[in-house]
């Protein structure tokens, strides 16, 4: 899946911001600072931040699911990065389900996939609460992007798998063929089409997941 920058190539962030009060996973503790110094009566400014390794725009290693599975200090940067696919499934619900990926005109060959589905209008309508209802990967759409070669999948929400559905069960069956997940994308702003995925996720010694800075450039040629 080779392609090269045309010159009306842009970079775009599709991260969201960690801040206090932002959706959290029900039953995980909210994000927390603390300010340990501030200007101008320190010399510097110096935040404590308290957060869990799922928080907003985040990777899932194997480890999140899978026993023994690979820790994200474990995966290579070159998962991370490189040509992409984001895919239109605006019209999908309540699950993206396999036959909808069949016709999504998602190419062959194709080694990650971003969904961009209605999750991504839960960041403005709901900046605070958790939304439940939100658009996940069906157990039959997971083991179609396992079949298909896709190395790692993307989604505009704070899970792949939804929530009152197969949740546990698309996780494990992503991750434990060595697709990895990223979740909490904002690809609003995004058509759908080629792309260069360009994700840094902190490097966390035995991390089961980590917080990440998520950007696309393109359209690709």
């Amino acid at each position: 899946m080779e392609s090269t920058l045309p010159d009306n190539s842009k970079l775009y962030d599709i991260s969201i911001p960690i801040q206090p009060g932002m959706p959290q996973w029900p039953g995980d503790d909210p994000v927390a600072e603390r300010a340990l110094l501030r200007t101008p009566d320190d010399v510097a400014n110096v935040t404590q931040l308290i957060l869990t390794t799922h928080t907003g725009t985040h990777v899932d290693p194997p480890r999140h699911f899978v026993h023994g599975g690979a820790t994200i200090d474990e995966v290579p940067l070159e998962r991370w990065v490189g040509p992409c696919w984001v895919a239109d499934l605006t019209g999908c619900g309540p699950e993206v389900e396999a036959g909808e990926l069949e016709v999504a005109d998602i190419p062959e060959g194709t080694e990650r996939l971003i969904l961009k589905t209605t999750n991504t209008r839960l960041w403005r309508a709901s900046p605070t609460a958790f939304v439940e209802d939100y658009v996940g990967l069906s157990l039959d759409a997971a083991r179609w992007v396992v079949e298909h070669g896709i190395r790692l999948i993307g989604i505009d929400y704070l899970s792949i798998g939804g929530m009152r559905t197969t949740n546990v069960e698309t996780h494990q069956l992503l991750l434990g063929n060595d697709v990895i997940i990223v979740e909490g994308l904002d690809p609003d702003a995004i058509a759908p089409g080629r792309y260069e995925l360009l994700c840094f996720p902190l490097k966390i010694r035995d991390g089961d997941g980590a917080p990440a800075r998520v950007a696309l450039r393109g359209p690709l040629a």
